[in-house]
């Protein structure tokens, strides 16, 4: 079935070959053995009555900073544990092609697995972004451009009929700036060729022999790719830690698994010093008061005004 890009003006539509081994997903779950060599096709449907410009991309699943699966990153940050790397079974990984007002284009790209027999499985995707903005869109304050629209269709290549289990280590912990946010950060990793899907997180950094949380952090659900890291980040919020030893609790549940971490380590001043000046997030309470003032006043003219009208009423009667 077409998978659409809503709003878009276009559709991808997979064209699944016969060792597709779960027929019920809109992707390629793919049964596959050592040498095989395969051709996969998509087909991209214009629905506007200009043409369109594309370009597709063969890429590695891997895991982003929110803890999603992410498709979109054609040369992404590789895992060590990552053993067969999807841009080696693809010769051709990139491709661009226009297709006709109201036409379609086939795109093809072909794999072969290696040799040696795998394990576990290889996950990536075909990503298809537009190649340039619809149009540009004018007002009287400024000119934009339109935004690029893009869509992924996976690729889940295995050669076994059973999935390999994930698994969970906790590597460093420190701290780290994000969109000007302080975060302590600890990298989780999955270093098992499996997916890692429905995944809670729950995590407190607390002052060494503390017996308080200063930060907590629960997430989900969360996804991460096989072979794969990310940083799980708790804010500081309207915390201002100090150089010091402290310790990190976390606690993660996914497929029927749950892995427990707990991890001492020590923020250092000069650890402090680069992380620059951040986004304020503590409330303005003056702020908040004279709102409350003025909405208060406003409230009181008002009844006062209601009530002097009623009385003139009440006189003139």
């Amino acid at each position: 079935m077409p998978a659409h890009a809503a709003a878009v003006g276009y559709t991808v539509q997979v064209v699944k070959p016969k060792n597709q081994d779960d027929k019920t997903v809109g992707y390629f779950a793919l049964r596959t053995h050592p040498n095989a060599q395969q051709m996969l096709e998509v087909i991209v449907h214009n629905q506007t009555d200009r043409p369109q410009k594309f370009n597709v991309h063969v890429t590695q699943a891997v895991t982003n900073s929110n803890g999603i699966i992410d498709y979109s990153q054609y040369d992404p940050q590789l895992d060590p544990s990552l053993k067969v790397k999807m841009r080696d079974l693809f010769a051709k990984r990139q491709q661009t092609i226009t297709v006709p007002a109201n036409g379609r284009v086939p795109v093809k790209v072909t794999y072969q697995m290696p040799a040696q027999r795998l394990r576990g499985c290889v996950l990536g995707g075909i990503y298809v972004i537009q190649a340039q903005p619809q149009q540009v869109k004018q007002t009287k304050a400024k000119i934009r451009l339109r935004d690029i629209f893009a869509y992924a269709v996976s690729i889940r290549l295995r050669e076994s009929p059973h999935n390999v289990t994930p698994n969970l280590r906790m590597n460093r912990v420190g701290v780290a700036q994000v969109d000007r946010q302080n975060l302590v950060t600890a990298n989780l990793q999955n270093f098992e060729p499996g997916i890692l899907s429905g995944m809670s997180v729950q995590a407190s950094v607390k002052a060494r022999n503390g017996l308080r949380p200063i930060l907590q952090q629960n997430q989900k659900p969360l996804g991460m790719a096989p072979n794969s890291n990310f940083n799980f980040g708790l804010p500081w919020g309207n915390h201002n830690l100090k150089a010091g030893p402290y310790t990190l609790e976390l606690t993660a549940h996914g497929d029927g698994q749950t892995w427990h971490f707990v991890r001492n380590f020590t923020i250092t001043s000069r650890e402090l010093r680069k992380l620059g000046p951040t986004n304020p997030t503590k409330p303005n309470n003056w702020l908040y008061l004279l709102l409350a003032a003025i909405i208060a006043l406003l409230l009181a003219l008002i009844a006062y005004l209601l009530y002097r009208n009623h009385q003139a009423r009440t006189q003139r009667q």
